[in-house]
Order: C-alpha cells, then sequence, then structure tokens
C-alpha cells in the first residue's frame, strides 16, 4: 500500500468536503486503488478559526512554507479563489516540484499557459477536473472519453447560481430578485454573485472546455458574454410561449471560418435534453463525430461534488496516469491560435419580441423586412392587444447569418413598426 501525503491550501468548503471524504472514506481509496491518501499538512488564513470539523492529525498552519518543504506531500490540492494570491501560491507549489491540482477556473482561464509551462518546465503536472463543473467529470470525457472524435459543438450550462434562478422564474413564476435572494439564502449564490449572474463564471469555463475540444488558445477577453441579470418575467413567458426554456447558455461551434464562441441567455426548445436541466445542476452536451451526442448531468458545485472531481485528480496524479496523460496533450502549451467567428457572420436561431400598435399591416410589415434579408421565421407567437391597444409579436427563426437577423430587427425599429425597440435572444 502506498502512503499519498496531501497539501491543502485553503479549507473553505470544497476543502471540507476534501477532508470529509477522506476521514469518512479513506479505507475506499485503499480498497479500490492500493493508495493510503491522507492530508497531512492544511494552509489556512483563519488556522484557530473553530470548524464543525476536525483535521484530524493534519497540521493546520498559515505558513505556506510548511507545505513547501515537506519532502512527503508530493502533490498539494490548491482551493485558493481569484487569480492574484491563487496565482503566487499555485506558482510557488510547482516551483518546490509539487503536482497541484486546483478548481480554480479564472486562474486556468487567465493564467493558464504561464503556469502550464512553468509545470512542464518543474516536470509536474496540475489537475483541474474540478474548475469547470464540479463533480461533472467533463475533462475526462473530452480528454480521454472522446478521444476519437472531433468536437462539432459543446453547449453548456455551467452555471448552478444562474441556473437555480431561472428555474425558479420559469417553474414557480418568481422574479429575479427574489429568486437571486432564495439563491443565496441556500448557499448556491455569492453574498456578491456579480460574476455568476453577468456570464463571467461561464465564460472562464468555457475558455477552458474549448481549449481542450480545440487544441489553442483561447483568450477570456474574446469571448462574447451577456448575463442574466436583465432578463424579465416576460422574457420567461415569452420562451414559454414558444415551448422553449431560457437557460445561460455556454457554446463553443466550430465552423469553416472560425470558432463560434458565446455566452448568452438562450432559448432552449422543450424537447432538447438541455431545457430539463433543473435548479442547481450544470448539463454539458457534447456532439462528436463518432458518438454522436453525449450529455452529461451533475451537481456544477457544492462541497462533495466539488471534492469528488479533486480527488479523482488526486488518485490519477498518485497512480501516475494523469502525468502520461499530460505528457500526451498539450492542452496548455499549445502555441496554436484558434481564429474566433466574428459575431456577425454566426449562423444561429434567434428570437424576437416585436411590441406594436394594434392596427392593420403591423405583422406584413414586419415579414417584409424579415424576408428581405432572407430570415424565416419557424414559429410564432401573437398576443392578445392590451387597453393601450399595443400587442406582443414573438418569433423564432431558423437558422440565419446574425447579420442579417440584427439588420432586419434594426430596420423594423427604425420604421416606427414597432413601438419600443425589439428584445432579441439566441435560441438553440
Amino acid at each position: 500500500m502506498e502512503r499519498c501525503a496531501l497539501g491543502l491550501i485553503g479549507w473553505g468548503t470544497v476543502g471540507g468536503g476534501v477532508v470529509e471524504i477522506l476521514q469518512r472514506d479513506r479505507q475506499l481509496f485503499v480498497d479500490r486503488c492500493g493508495l493510503d491518501i491522507f492530508v497531512k499538512t492544511i494552509v489556512t488564513r483563519t488556522p484557530s478559526r473553530t470548524r464543525s470539523q476536525t483535521a484530524g492529525d493534519a497540521v493546520v498552519t498559515d505558513q505556506i512554507d510548511v507545505l513547501l518543504r515537506d519532502k512527503e506531500i508530493r502533490t498539494v490540492i490548491h482551493l485558493v479563489g481569484g487569480t492574484t494570491a491563487a496565482r503566487d501560491l499555485c506558482v510557488a507549489c510547482l516551483k518546490a516540484g509539487k503536482h497541484v491540482v486546483t478548481a480554480n477556473k479564472a486562474l486556468l482561464a487567465e493564467f493558464g499557459d504561464e503556469l502550464f509551462a512553468l509545470a512542464a518546465e518543474r516536470k509536474v503536472t496540475i489537475a483541474f477536473e474540478a474548475a469547470v463543473a464540479g463533480g461533472i467529470p467533463i475533462i475526462a470525457a473530452l480528454r480521454d472519453g472522446l478521444v476519437a472524435n472531433r468536437i462539432e459543438a459543446i453547449y453548456g450550462i455551467l452555471n448552478g447560481t444562474c441556473n437555480y434562478i431561472l428555474s425558479r422564474m420559469t417553474e414557480d413564476g418568481k422574479g429575479y430578485t427574489e429568486a437571486l435572494k432564495e439563491a443565496q439564502e441556500l448557499g448556491y449564490a455569492e453574498a456578491d454573485p456579480t460574476l455568476d449572474v453577468n456570464g463571467t463564471d461561464t465564460a472562464h469555463k468555457l475558455a477552458i472546455l474549448a481549449r481542450i475540444a480545440f487544441h489553442g488558445r483561447i483568450p477570456v477577453s474574446e469571448i462574447r458574454c451577456e448575463g442574466i441579470d436583465k432578463l424579465t418575467a416576460q422574457d420567461i413567458a415569452s420562451a414559454k410561449n414558444l415551448g422553449a426554456r431560457i437557460k445561460l447558455l455556454a457554446v463553443a461551434k466550430p465552423g469553416p471560418n472560425g470558432l463560434e464562441l458565446r455566452v448568452a441567455p438562450t432559448l432552449i426548445p422543450n424537447d432538447h435534453p438541455l431545457a430539463h436541466v433543473s435548479k442547481n445542476y450544470n448539463g454539458i452536451y457534447v456532439l462528436g463525430s463518432a458518438a454522436g451526442p453525449t450529455l452529461l448531468v451533475g451537481q456544477g458545485a457544492g462541497a462533495l461534488p466539488t471534492a469528488s472531481a479533486v480527488l479523482a485528480d488526486v488518485v490519477d496524479i498518485c497512480t501516475g496516469s494523469y502525468q502520461n496523460t499530460a505528457a500526451r496533450f498539450h492542452f496548455f502549451t499549445s502555441a496554436n491560435s484558434v481564429p474566433l467567428l466574428p459575431e456577425a457572420d454566426e449562423v444561429t436561431c434567434s428570437y424576437a419580441r416585436f411590441a406594436v400598435p394594434d392596427r392593420p399591416g403591423i405583422l406584413a410589415g414586419i415579414t417584409s423586412e424579415l424576408n428581405k434579408k432572407g430570415v424565416s421565421v419557424l414559429n410564432m407567437h401573437q398576443g392578445t392587444p392590451n387597453i393601450q391597444g399595443q400587442a406582443l409579436i414573438e418569433i423564432c427563426t431558423h437558422a440565419v447569418r446574425s447579420k442579417d437577423f440584427f439588420e432586419a430587427i434594426n430596420t423594423i425599429d427604425r420604421l416606427n413598426i414597432t413601438v419600443r425597440p425589439t428584445v432579441t435572444l439566441r435560441r438553440l
């Protein structure tokens, strides 16, 4: 039986999950893998803080050097958020010749090139299954399980906070503010949820997935990103009218002229499997050239699901299999740049909601302008006029070039066919 002493940096939610699993199921790893895995040293900013769980035999300290100097600790679990102190701590571990397992997607999305180059120089590895979708093994699926496939598309619901909010708005008629407050009370949303609800968290995860799937550099700054914080009850109702649900969707889809890459609220038809990924769950739909569609659904965050992914990486490193994999696949050391498709050239389905006066010829005026740009209507819903004599006309289109779609919408608004600016969203 091989002893595998770990260092743990960060004793928060996920760190607590790692400690809990190893205290509860340490024998499981012995029985399955012949590995006695244990946390030897915990580095935390608050070593004296009272916690509900004990550290067992682990040394708890706020001094990183205690961990770095320990020759028995060859693998460090890095559970520090942000990109400043987190980067410094990761660099220190790599320079000390230690493998790193991290759940920090922002760190890898922003500084992956530098960190993986340093890891290669020091002949150690960085494992990051927990960085994208909590307990869902999507990194392993793309890296190993789908290795025989060209990835033709990735569609992902990658943020549990947003998915919970949208689920409550859709299924229970909650307003955005009320649903967000509930998510915070349940621990699904941070006190400051900005990076979740504005799409930044999802963009970081998409950058990592796209890099693995398409083998090239994906700058986060070049991912088009919209959040859910401006969605209204009318948007949710309109999606229902057209047989769909709104999800914050990450899209990576290669084409002959570049990679389509975006994060945006998107109407997903009710007959698509992603439409039914609910509450705080994540779902990732991958289209492979040989395997066809693959759907992975599970807990995208939380102490034990994320700790599960962390410890899967630990086992891979302790058995040496991850080092072999890292030597084969140069995800973060490739110098290739992936050309990104401009938004104007994307060919995708779209949604539009026109607020119009109740008078003859309005619908004909809208369809005339759409036809001029080659925009074909897939389905439509027309509401009854309100007491002000205004009505809503809602459409979903067949796939069309974005430039043509938005030019048609702008012309319709300019011609005063509508009484206020038209609302548009993407549709899967």
